[in-house]
């Protein structure tokens, strides 16, 4: 039967209406399962067809993943084919999955063959490696849960606050000068449990602007699967954390999308940093800077807003200390704390 006459995939019954984050992910992921080689026996077995005898696999195509979704009954209603195929079409493009072969059909792609590409650090980097695909949202949802909201008080007794990120079960990496420009309340909220902070749980780099807090039980849940690598210069990249909101009741998480302005400079005082455009309001420092492909690029530290002359317009830029600077603060506290980093060759 034609595709563009078969009601199950492109009928009234079909999911025709924009699609949320949830149905998108769930694509993703059976996409992900679908065209690995290595289920490769238990999808034939699940679409009807015999395997090949022999190490020569025939990848899948599109229709088949789409009978697939069918047989899963992984949604109250059989997906639209034309949203899929997008969705395939954006994990193509990210490098997730390769185009092994075209096919003949009325539509096109719809019997091109595919193979999931994965990587032992892709699998690593799970479920970040498909920020790409399903874009900023997700990145938020991913990074949300693990940011916390450092509570303090001037020594004029104003209250401050700032970000930091749950890197591991115990601890939270966050900038030195937030746990040092403020009296940290000696009761913290994290992830709505309590936990005392004491300055001796405070670990704080004697040079670089990176500290750890150090928290008992309860265990903190960590982000992971989220690596480090350093800022690239016009890159996009994103800024959460916990700026000051007048007016609110509750202290709330803000993303502000940017681009890197300059991957590396050098304050007066000597510190290297990096530049970029977005938006880092009081409250985000020791919040995570994200490119735009699910990396940890840096921490936000200071802003650089300011007036040249007095009426002369002024485009702001925004400071942070880059991936590799973070990750070799991390690594001078000696706290057996690793932050995954990749490197470029």
């Amino acid at each position: 039967m034609s595709p563009l006459t078969d009601p199950p995939l492109f009928g009234p019954g079909t999911m025709n209406t924009p699609w949320g984050l949830g149905s998108r992910l769930k694509v993703v992921e059976l996409a992900s399962d679908f065209f690995d080689h290595r289920n490769h026996r238990a999808c034939c077995a699940a679409v009807g067809r015999v395997p090949r005898t022999g190490a020569t696999l025939v990848p899948f195509t599109l229709n088949e993943f789409l009978k697939y979704l069918d047989v899963k009954r992984a949604f109250q209603r059989t997906p639209n084919a034309f949203r899929v195929l997008q969705i395939v079409q954006r994990m193509v493009s990210s490098g997730l999955l390769i185009c092994t072969a075209r096919g003949d059909s009325a539509i096109p792609a719809l019997e091109d063959r595919y193979v999931y590409l994965v990587t032992p650090q892709d699998a690593q980097r799970a479920p970040f490696r498909w920020v790409p695909v399903l874009g900023p949202e997700y990145m938020y949802r991913l990074c949300t849960p693990a940011l916390v909201h450092i509570t303090g008080t001037t020594a004029q007794c104003c209250a401050v606050a700032g970000t930091g990120l749950v890197v591991d079960p115990r601890h939270v990496l966050t900038c030195r000068h937030v746990v040092s420009d403020m009296n940290v309340h000696p009761k913290q909220v994290f992830q709505r449990r309590e936990y005392v902070v004491t300055d001796g749980s405070i670990h704080r780099h004697p040079e670089l602007d990176v500290a750890v807090i150090r928290v008992d039980r309860p265990s903190l849940t960590p982000v992971t699967g989220a690596f480090w690598r350093p800022p690239v210069v016009a890159q996009t990249v994103y800024t959460l954390g916990y700026p000051k909101l007048p007016g609110l009741r509750d202290a709330s998480v803000t993303m502000q999308p940017g681009t890197v302005t300059n991957e590396s400079v050098t304050s007066f005082n000597g510190e290297s940093m990096f530049l970029y455009s977005a938006i880092s309001r009081p409250g985000n420092s020791g919040g995570p800077v994200m490119s735009d492909d699910g990396y940890v690029v840096g921490l936000s530290i200071v802003d650089a807003t300011g007036q040249y002359r007095t009426n002369d317009a002024f485009s702001p830029h925004y400071a942070g200390i880059p991936a590799h600077v973070v990750a070799e603060g991390v690594k001078d506290l000696g706290l057996n704390i690793e932050l995954p980093f990749e490197h470029y060759q």
